[in-house]
């Protein structure tokens, strides 16, 4: 059991690709999903910098609160991409 879960999770990892992340489905660069892992990334790496600071240098909170905000603008992005893609595809299924 414990052997095929990890079989299943290299065959996922080895399908991965960030090209598929911020693409479309027609191949395309999407900018809201490249925006997306941009700023989620950034978020995540100002957010470990904040508990840093948080924990050692200046015991304030804002910049937690103020990344926690920027990761989600990032969500956002990549929420809508994937939104947006849904839509597209309902409205060529009815043109069809």
């Amino acid at each position: 059991m414990i052997k095929k879960k990890i079989r299943d999770f290299k065959n996922a990892v080895d399908r991965f690709s960030f090209a598929q992340m911020t693409s479309n489905s027609d191949g395309k660069t999407s900018g809201s999903g490249t925006m997306g892992i941009l700023i989620c990334t950034i978020g995540c790496l100002t957010f470990l910098l904040g508990c840093i600071d948080k924990m050692f240098i200046n015991k304030d909170i804002d910049i937690l609160t103020q990344t926690i905000i920027f990761t989600g603008i990032g969500a956002a992005l990549l929420g809508y991409r994937k939104s947006m893609h849904q839509t597209t595809s309902e409205s060529e299924n009815e043109e069809h």
